[in-house]
């Protein structure tokens, strides 16, 4: 909501309450030296704790990104979508074009239907996850970091992995997605080919 919302009404007063809550949804990820990260939910269920995922970290830093280019930030949104991007950089997959951070994946989410509050309404939603972390990692706040902190070099050839994994899952330029059923969606192509485009600009250097 708060990446469409910053292209659609940039100056809506709804914006800074969605960023702020998206940065206090982050949870800290003990297997990666304690970073914060995201994952499916904002706030945990009852008695459980909200896992860590790649794609949904990579969605909350590009909106974050996107948010301190439009609203600002704030000491505590800078540091804690910073964070987002060195748990995406911490990956210990051994090679980064197959590794469990770009798996793609689905979740269900419930919301109340409109009209009756007794009934839910059941969304599937599909991730592409490879495009995602190429678009967080991509973003102008995770070559800050990376130049920063020394690790540019990981940052290039994770990108180089998730471009080759975004690139594997496409047949004469259509993406297609495991299964039989809806195996081609239009979204799945926009992205792959998005992502492809943005990543060959920033790697075009002129006079190179």
């Amino acid at each position: 909501m708060l990446r469409g919302l910053l292209r659609a009404a940039p100056g809506s007063p709804a914006l800074p309450v969605l960023r702020d809550a998206l940065v206090d949804g982050a949870v800290t990820d003990p297997a990666r030296d304690h970073r914060r990260c995201w994952g499916s939910r904002l706030t945990p269920p009852r008695g459980r704790t909200v896992a860590p995922s790649a794609v949904h970290t990579a969605q909350a830093v590009v909106a974050l990104d996107r948010a301190a280019r439009v609203l600002g930030e704030d000491t505590n949104a800078r540091a804690t979508r910073e964070e987002g991007i060195r748990w995406l950089l911490s990956c210990p997959g051994a090679a980064h074009d197959g590794c469990d951070d770009l798996e793609s994946g689905h979740e269900t989410v419930r919301r109340p239907h409109p009209d009756d509050a007794s009934r839910s309404e059941v969304l599937a939603v599909r991730h592409f996850s490879a495009a995602w972390v190429m678009r967080a990692l991509l973003t102008p706040g995770a070559h800050a970091v990376a130049v920063d902190e020394g690790t540019e070099a990981v940052r290039q050839e994770m990108l180089a992995g998730a471009a080759a994994c975004v690139w594997r899952q496409q047949d004469n330029g259509i993406w297609t997605w495991d299964g039989a059923d809806l195996a081609y969606p239009l979204w799945m192509t926009y992205q792959g080919l998005s992502v492809l485009r943005a990543h060959a600009v920033w790697m075009y250097q002129p006079g190179g």
